[in-house]
Parts: C-alpha cells; structure tokens; sequence
C-alpha cells in the first residue's frame, strides 16, 4: 500500500469520527443532528468506495443502507426517532455494510433502549434530581430530556458507530 494510500486510510478514519463525534454532542444538546452529517459521511464513503471497494462490495452495502432507511422511516412516521436519526442511521449503515450491520445494530437497540430507560427513570425521580440540577449541566440536560419526553437516539447510533468490533471503519490497514 502506497503512503499516499495510507494516509487516505486514516482520512477517513478521522472524518468518520468527527462526523459521529459531532453528531452526538449535538443531537444530546440540541436534539438536531444537522444535515451535513450524512453528507459528508456518505460523500466520505463514495470516495472511499471508489479506491477501496468492488462493484459488488459497492452493491451490498448500498443494498444495507436502503434496507436500514426504510425501516428507519417506518420508525420516523411511528415516531419513535427522528427525521436526522434516520439520515444518520442510513449513512452510518452505508458504512458497516452486511458483515458489520448485525455488529452495529444489536448495540445501537440496547444502547438505545438503555438510553430510553434512563429518562425514564431520570423522568420518575424528577423532584428528587431536581436541587442538583441547578449546578450539574448533565443532570439539568436529561431532566430537560425527560420531561419534555423526547430521546437523543443519535447518542445511541453514534455510540455503537465508533464500537470497533462493529465498525469496519477500525479494520482499515493504516499501513504507516
């Protein structure tokens, strides 16, 4: 492998991280994953497609994503996630491709099921977490979340995204 090859490698190991990293940060504070995102992820992708991957890998992967998208907007129009979980979800798929997409999914549902369990909980013992919250930004950012009964999913997607047995993005040879 050519450095130059190399160094394309880890590019896109740092654009990808970036991407999840960002998308997490603002999905638990804002609860907006911006459009950006999956663009690049999925710019990112094509490019690395091209230099890496055959017609057929190129085929299965897009083959995943789409799956993933059409059960993710049957999970948008039963509102249980949002329109960018789904943008995010379908560029991060389009990334694992079929040997990765079982690693990252089991993850992703418990990751966000324990997630949906905690406001739960943080909603349920609200007046008690409530005098902490004052001088505890996390606490006040899930009390918030809880009691307005809306879910950062991105945080669970985004966390099993950078989970290296479930991201093919980690098995890259780095060759430097």
């Amino acid at each position: 492998m050519s450095d130059i090859h190399a160094y394309a490698q880890v590019v896109f190991q740092a654009v990808y991280v970036f991407c999840i990293c960002y998308a997490v940060i603002s999905d638990f504070t804002k609860l907006t994953i911006p459009n950006w995102i999956p663009i690049t992820l999925v710019a990112a992708f094509a490019l690395f497609a091209l230099l890496n991957l055959d017609a057929s890998s190129v085929l299965q992967h897009l083959i995943v994503a789409a799956i993933i998208f059409c059960v993710g907007v049957g999970f948008f129009v039963a509102g249980w996630i949002g329109g960018g979980d789904v943008k995010l979800l379908t560029a991060v798929t389009l990334w694992m491709g079929l040997e990765a997409a079982f690693s990252f999914v089991i993850p992703m549902a418990a990751l966000g099921a324990g997630l949906a369990f905690l406001l739960f909980t943080v909603n349920r013992y609200a007046d008690e977490l409530q005098p902490r919250a004052s001088g505890n930004w996390l606490i006040r950012r899930l009390l918030e979340l809880a009691q307005s009964g809306r879910c950062p999913y991105g945080v669970a997607i985004g966390i099993a995204a950078l989970v290296p047995n479930a991201a093919p993005i980690w098995q890259m040879p780095a060759g430097l």
